[in-house]
């Protein structure tokens, strides 16, 4: 399998592409890129939350906690005093960095239920679910990070199943198939539950026909010519005018010395 060091940079690579994609689309204003980034990273961490191998699993919820904890203290800025923020703050990072990770531990075996492709959608569908009523996002935003989330877990099960692949030698190893696989069945309740709770979350997700027509409107407006290379093949001229106008402003300078 491929250590936390390529997770990551795959991950953060992964994540950086698709959010600028996803702001030239003009499906993502400026702003939401940043929380698309950062949620295409962690699904890309993600995965390995039933390992029990302290830096991957510690970074993780280390990551998870923050986030979410900074997250519904923004959403509820408007509605408690700081004070009150700040015990928020405190009860959701405590009760997922400490609570949560304790139960993970005890209940998931690494490459199990969390290292299949029902996993990939449980976990987009609980994003985007957890985005539209627990943090009161619009559904394209949703939606948005729904598919941040599973884009990451998978490009994370591909890459465990890549480095199960050795070419030098020629031979699959052991860990061959235990990531992309549709479910696990050497822990068929687990499995089970996962695909009924994901139900249950197709059920209550905001609409995902809006976001599917305003997904398809976004791609009928855009001039690719314009939006995906330069204008009349001219590669960064406003630097280059920027650039052109700093010397012109030095030379001024001087020449009024």
């Amino acid at each position: 399998m491929a250590n936390f060091k390529t997770h990551l940079i795959v991950a953060t690579t992964m994540s950086g592409v698709a959010s600028i994609s996803l702001l030239t689309l003009q499906l993502a204003k400026p702003w939401e890129t940043g929380s698309y980034f950062l949620l295409g990273i962690l699904g890309g961490l993600l995965p390995d939350i039933d390992s029990d191998k302290s830096t991957p699993l510690t970074m993780i919820f280390y990551f998870l906690s923050m986030y979410c904890a900074f997250a519904m203290v923004f959403n509820l800025a408007t509605q408690y005093s700081f004070v009150e923020l700040f015990a928020i703050w405190l009860a959701v990072y405590f009760g997922i960095r400490h609570l949560i990770f304790r139960l993970f531990i005890s209940l998931t075996i690494h490459r199990g239920t969390f290292h299949s492709l029902l996993a990939v959608v449980f976990m987009g569908l609980l994003a985007v679910n957890a985005a539209f009523y627990v943090f009161h996002n619009t559904s394209r935003m949703a939606w948005n990070s729904g598919a941040f989330i599973s884009i990451g877990y998978l490009v994370h099960l591909t890459l465990d199943e890549l480095y199960s692949v050795d070419l030098h030698n020629k031979r699959m190893k052991k860990s061959f198939g235990t990531a992309l696989k549709l479910f696990s069945r050497e822990n068929l309740a687990a499995s089970f539950l996962m695909a009924l709770i994901s139900a249950g979350l197709i059920h209550y997700a905001p609409p995902v026909k809006d976001y599917w027509m305003l997904f398809n409107r976004a791609l009928a407006k855009q001039d690719f010519q314009k939006k995906w290379l330069p204008r009349d093949n001219r590669w960064f001229v406003n630097f280059l005018e920027y650039s052109d106008d700093n010397s012109k402003l030095v030379k001024n300078i001087k020449r009024s010395k």
